[in-house]
């Protein structure tokens, strides 16, 4: 399928979405956040596609909301409920979160304000060398949007995360790291490295691994009881599928197992 503001295709187990809009540094418009949604959906009825990577074309990864069209765009301002309303707009982009499979974040370069909040819905972050990254909505005047204060606070604590809020400010890939905004950093080698990561999410077990992700979204509101229960229920659950026995099968005879979702 053609889109007008990003692309995706699929190769290998893997799903490779980019924004597309590198004269604009990809930043965010309502339509990019319909093909957005419209692709969540394609992936997941793609029984090949087992994880997904997301990166922006060109030299930015995303730069947020296009601050010249916030308030028809966005709807930053605006008590409609429609297409152009915060929440509306939000939600399309936070559509993310509802792949059945893993998602990567390629943070190839600046990833500003709702364009880090985006690369923080998704499950992992691997982050270039030299690119910058930062919640800069209050240094707009106006309150942090896109789950910035559900996700952040969440991925690295309270604290760290009223750092970045508060204070709006930009900070590069080794404070990042340091921070456990993001998993990995790479410099020259940064497609290999995301390439890599996705190949060994995608040679796992696909059935245990969609069964994961929807164990790990839900961890947040578990007791330990509760997810000791969830675990041994699903654990006993994917104990019959065939991916298990290619899984302990190929460990006892030394190979390299070849799952095939079933």
């Amino acid at each position: 399928m053609t889109f007008e503001h990003i692309t995706l295709g699929v190769e290998g187990g893997i799903a490779r979405l980019t924004f597309n809009r590198p004269a604009e540094r990809n930043a965010m418009t309502a339509g990019m956040g319909l093909e957005i949604k419209e692709a969540v959906g394609l992936i997941n009825e793609n029984d090949e596609a087992r994880v997904v990577v997301i990166t922006g074309a060109g030299k930015s990864f995303c730069s947020g909301a296009n601050l010249r069209t916030l308030g028809t765009e966005a709807g930053v301002g605006s008590g409609d409920d429609g297409l152009g309303s915060p929440e509306r707009f939000y939600r399309l982009f936070l559509s993310v979160r509802d792949l059945r499979v893993p998602s990567i974040a390629a943070i190839n370069g600046h990833a500003i304000g709702a364009g880090l909040c985006f690369a923080l819905a998704t499950d992992m972050r691997v982050m270039k060398v030299g690119a910058k990254v930062g919640v800069t909505f209050v240094k707009l005047g106006i309150h942090p949007g896109m789950a910035a204060t559900w996700n952040l606070p969440r991925l690295i604590g309270p604290a760290a995360a009223a750092d970045l809020l508060y204070t709006g400010r930009v900070i590069g890939h080794e404070e990042a790291l340091a921070y456990g905004l993001v998993n990995r950093v790479a410099g020259d080698d940064f497609e290999e490295v995301v390439t890599e990561l996705a190949q060994d999410v995608a040679a796992s077990a696909p059935l245990a691994v969609r069964a994961l992700k929807q164990t790990l979204a839900g961890t947040a509101e578990r007791t330990i009881d509760d997810a000791l229960v969830r675990e041994a229920t699903v654990q006993a659950g994917t104990f019959q599928t065939e991916d298990a026995a290619e899984g302990i099968g190929a460990i006892l005879e030394k190979r390299r197992p070849q799952f095939k979702g079933r």
